[in-house]
């Protein structure tokens, strides 16, 4: 009997080594040989566009050829075995018996009518070598408006007036820096500025779908249970705090759908290639997902929260209860909305998967192209409005002009993004 397509645990926000590739394997995946590539032996002189254009195209039609027996093998032969595969949930399979007119009554009964609520995030950054500054804000939105925006700013303060010896301090400044990436560069190996930039603002989005968000059906972008706040950046604070609100939405609320937008598991994702529009399929449960990483979790630093689940529980038993008890409420699927569209993975309640995966998709065919919710994209755009854009930069840059800085932080300012 086959067994149940998982998905891989996702990629962690740290560097990674991949196994290493062999020259046979490289030859076999792109057809060429791996020395001749690397010595350049066939590559062309210029751009010959039409040649180009010709190679692009044979390449894609073979794609096309292929993939298109790949989907048809898969329906036929794949899609029936989900069902009675080896450690399926019970509401596993391929699902047809979405309608027009039932995408029409979702629309007009619970999108439309401001029955879901979704709920986004975004991060600014502004960093200099005296203060790193983060902006944080989430917001909330229906189809009939805006519901709701929070924000907070993080002021990380690598300078500290208090220390009575300037030159020990800017020593031990200049060894937390060579710990961190240069300025305004993604930096994987800072807990500070991943806790700060990530998995604040993930259990802000989370924390507004319990709390503050009034309406029957709460939609977030990503998973309900995102590696960031299991993580906790390394903090148990961050980690139960976290699970916490998790266990109340998933638990206690039900109904809701999380998609996501660029998910990495491409397994799920070459299923979800075979379904026509408005289909879609339950593949298996957020336990797959995460259980293989939660053993691994370690967290540094005592616990200053309530850490009573029942019990007093140390930080590790509260991330493996969570994957016991909770995660495997939560289905993961994939569905597709149209033809111009890709797949997409979607997570709800297994209480209530039906009606999430049609609000999923109803709202998904409002952008044939993407097929992916345009709740979420406008909630995106709503919070990049109020929050995003330059605002921070300029209230920073004003604040050092009035401080007498321009001059020194000038140059600097000039050679960010966007500046």
């Amino acid at each position: 009997m086959m067994s149940a397509p998982v998905a891989t645990s996702p990629t962690l926000p740290v560097s990674r080594f991949a196994r290493g590739l062999t020259a046979d394997e490289f030859r076999e995946q792109f057809g060429e040989s791996l020395p001749d590539v690397l010595a350049m032996t066939d590559w062309q002189d210029g751009v010959d566009l039409v040649q180009e254009y010709a190679r692009i195209e044979a390449e894609v039609a073979g794609a096309v050829t292929v993939e298109r027996q790949h989907e048809v093998e898969v329906r036929r032969r794949v899609f029936p075995m989900l069902k009675d595969a080896a450690g399926a949930p019970p509401e596993a399979g391929h699902y047809t018996d979405i309608t027009p007119n039932e995408v029409k009554r979702v629309h007009q009964g619970l999108l439309f009518n401001g029955g879901v609520e979704a709920c986004d995030g975004t991060v600014q950054t502004h960093d200099t070598l005296a203060l790193t500054v983060y902006q944080i804000g989430v917001c909330l939105v229906s189809y009939c408006g805006n519901q709701g925006s929070w924000s907070t700013r993080l002021f990380r303060k690598d300078l500290r007036e208090e220390h009575a010896d300037p030159v020990s301090e800017v020593i031990a400044v200049l060894e937390r820096r060579g710990q961190r990436a240069g300025l305004n560069q993604p930096d994987r190996r800072d807990g500070l500025s991943e806790l700060a930039q990530r998995a604040v603002m993930s259990l802000a989005e989370l924390r507004v779908l319990t709390e503050r968000a009034t309406k029957p059906w709460r939609m977030g972008h990503g998973s309900p249970a995102p590696y960031q706040l299991l993580a906790g950046a390394g903090n148990p604070d961050v980690m139960i705090e976290s699970v916490k609100v998790m266990r109340r939405l998933i638990a206690e609320h039900k109904r809701f759908v999380f998609v996501s937008s660029e998910s990495g598991d491409r397994d799920l994702l070459t299923l979800g290639q075979a379904l026509r529009p408005l289909e879609y399929l339950i593949i298996g449960t957020l336990t797959e997902r995460i259980e293989r990483f939660v053993s691994e979790l370690q967290f540094s630093g005592r616990v200053t929260v309530d850490n009573r689940w029942d019990d007093p529980l140390p930080p590790n038993k509260w991330v493996q209860r969570f994957c016991d008890d909770i995660a495997g409420q939560v289905l993961v699927g994939v569905y597709r909305a149209s033809w111009l569209a890709p797949p997409q993975v979607f997570y709800c309640h297994r209480e209530h998967f039906s009606t999430a995966a049609r609000i999923a998709i109803a709202d998904s065919v409002l952008l044939p192209d993407r097929g992916f919710p345009l709740l979420i994209d406008l909630t995106d755009r709503a919070c990049k409005s109020v929050y995003g854009g330059g605002s921070l930069r300029e209230m920073a840059d004003a604040a050092y002009a009035r401080a007498g800085a321009g001059t020194r932080y000038g140059s600097e300012r000039q050679n960010r993004p966007g500046a």
